[in-house]
């Protein structure tokens, strides 16, 4: 890795490349390349990504590389992992996590909590720490959770994929991704750690950004089913 920096900034001396602000973001959620949680490497990352684009070398990166990029990415707060996660709970919780209300959690977390016009009234309604407002439903087809959250505060969740990977969709306007195969989701505390406590399996998974909040549908299958839930919440 350190050769191929070397060759890259050598490279660049002679060209000019001028990245936007979000073409890291850009790049990680189009080709799942790695977004790390520092400074530092998001702008070596919009630099690599603007050469790549600009001089057409993307298949002369060496495999190791290639399998580097790929491994991780983020989208809204959540950071996306290929490969295995801690074991599921037994009863998944998030920290600071209490039973409340629709009007008592928009007033907690100082922002609309939206809800489906397609579902009936939330059969709970928590709030946990650092913001999250989720929201379950009990249907015959199984159990449906929908979180919201501000994804701007930083990394708060990694999911990791057991199989298959994410597929850009539209949601109202707005990018989202879809999981079709099951999905380990974990919290991820203030100090960049796994709370295993939290480690949960979800199957047919929707998550798509409208401003600075996140939402997350889980449990509902196919995805023009969970598209329709989401397009209809107010």
């Amino acid at each position: 890795m350190t050769d191929l920096r070397d060759e890259l900034r050598e490279l660049g001396r002679g060209m000019t490349a001028v990245p936007r602000d979000d073409l890291a973001e850009l790049v990680l959620v189009s080709i799942g390349a790695p977004a790390v949680r520092t400074r530092k490497w998001r702008r070596w990352l919009a630099t690599f990504a603007a050469l790549i684009a600009a001089i057409g070398v993307s298949a002369a990166v060496s495999a190791p590389v290639r399998a580097a990029i790929s491994h991780v990415f983020r989208f809204g707060g959540i950071e996306v992992h290929h490969g295995q996660g801690p074991a599921p709970a037994r009863s998944p919780v998030l920290p600071g996590q209490h039973p409340t209300d629709i009007a008592a959690a928009q007033r907690q977390v100082g922002f609309a909590v939206r809800v489906p016009r397609a579902l009936a009234t939330p059969a709970s309604v928590r709030v946990s720490d650092r913001g999250i407002v989720s929201l379950r439903y009990s249907l015959p087809s199984g159990p449906v959770q929908i979180d919201e959250f501000a994804g701007g505060l930083g990394p708060m969740w990694d999911k990791y994929l057991m199989g298959g990977g994410a597929q850009r969709v539209d949601v109202n306007g707005h990018d989202g991704l879809w999981f079709a195969q099951p999905v380990l989701l974990v919290y991820v505390l203030p100090n960049g750690s796994d709370d295993p406590r939290s480690a949960r399996l979800t199957n047919g998974t929707l998550v798509w950004t409208e401003g600075a909040i996140t939402y997350r549908l889980d449990g509902i299958r196919p995805l023009s089913a969970a598209l329709d839930i989401a397009r209809g919440m107010s």
